[in-house]
């Protein structure tokens, strides 16, 4: 199978969506597929993979990675001229648009995966968000309609997707693809010492990027609730165009040095920071799934968070963690609920990395061909 893959956003960028193209890619090639790469370009970061085409790009003010020019001649010829046999596009944009003017020059499938509420990220995109959100919706339905297939990593978004209008055929398939080995080596042992946590006191965590979107401000709104009736640290692990405003906001609220900023982190660090973790806490509601929901799972920790969007589709409530509304009371009363049970929390743990077995890469990475091969018939006009 010869697959072009087309991402907005691809390395060195660190993301759930980044992270989980380049698992999907290296299990596709080590299982013998071919897969080129298509991404913006990066201004000073050179690609060791000589299968990555780069599209030249614009910087972006509203966000952390470029834009890719979709009409390139140079990149075109060589697309033109690369054996394929599947266009897949990882976001609907000038990337996606790039994808599907290949897949219908070339009569080859166009598949999409849906990993983002694009209506949530509005904010980032001048303009008023009461004109905007509808626009996204209605932008990303005609993109999906356009497809041969859609993937969407959870139940949760095929109901929201039909909703909105979309008619393609729509497969579920996570993208919170573990590399279980990895878990299995992970050694949390420093990130007590590195961060300067006290030993013998619990530890929660969360980690994402740190924009609104991902509502990290009800995480630490519900922890200064915690701290109030038990003793416990927070780590915030990520970074983001908030996290100026999200120190401050913990400095409002008293967390002093119980509340600690690890800034942007390495893959591999920042699992290795959830595992540490006693509890890990949760507040997006814009989530298709929560890759970093699983990975929490996979590294045995149980999870405290918002039911909303795709998270409630990787966390069974009272069995690997608890859901609960969007609100800091509700998280801090299941966060204080598990800080007093160790006995729930451990067997909550062991569920938790049995769960995650569900979302092992190589599994994943055979649906995923088998998706592609459903569509090699289908030739475009």
């Amino acid at each position: 199978m010869r697959i072009a893959m087309f991402s907005e956003s691809y390395l060195p960028r660190i993301s759930g969506v980044v992270h989980s193209l380049t698992a999907f890619v290296a299990s596709l090639r080590a299982d013998g597929h071919g897969v080129l790469v298509v991404a913006p370009r990066v201004r000073g970061y050179h690609d060791g993979d000589p299968d990555v085409l780069r599209y030249p790009s614009v910087p972006t003010p509203q966000y952390d990675f470029p834009l890719g020019i979709p009409y390139a001649p140079a990149a075109w010829r060589m697309l033109m001229a690369r054996e394929l046999d599947v266009v897949h596009a990882h976001a609907p944009f000038t990337m996606g648009r790039a994808a599907a003017r290949l897949a219908r020059r070339r009569g080859l499938p166009l598949v999409f995966t849906h990993h983002t509420l694009y209506d949530e990220y509005v904010h980032y995109a001048p303009g008023p968000a009461a004109l905007l959100r509808p626009l996204a919706r209605w932008y990303t339905t005609r993109y999906a309609n356009r497809c041969d297939c859609v993937i969407a990593p959870s139940r949760t978004l095929v109901s929201r997707l039909r909703a909105q209008g979309v008619r393609s055929r729509i497969e579920v398939l996570p993208t919170a693809a573990l590399d279980l080995q990895l878990f299995g080596s992970l050694d949390p042992s420093w990130v007590r010492p590195e961060f300067g946590l006290p030993p013998n006191r619990p530890l929660l965590v969360t980690a994402s990027r740190l924009g609104k979107e991902k509502s990290v401000d009800l995480v630490l709104q519900a922890f200064a609730q915690v701290i109030r009736r038990r003793d416990a640290l927070l780590l915030v692990v990520g970074g983001g165009p908030e996290e100026a405003t999200l120190r401050r906001m913990s400095g409002e609220l008293n967390l002093g040095s119980r509340a600690v900023f690890t800034g942007l982190q390495p893959h591999r660090r920042t699992v290795e920071c959830i595992a540490a973790a006693d509890i890990f806490i949760y507040g997006s509601q814009t989530e298709t799934q929560g890759l970093v929901i699983v990975e929490a799972m996979a590294a045995g920790v149980p999870a405290v968070a918002v039911n909303a969007g795709g998270v409630g589709d990787a966390v069974r409530d009272g069995v690997t963690g608890f859901l609960v509304p969007p609100s800091a009371a509700a998280l801090a009363e299941k966060m204080v609920h598990l800080l007093d049970d160790a006995a729930l929390r451990r067997t909550m743990a062991a569920r938790a990395k049995e769960v995650a077995q569900e979302f092992a890469l190589p599994a994943l990475t055979r649906r995923l061909v088998e998706i592609y091969q459903s569509l090699l018939p289908v030739r475009r006009r």
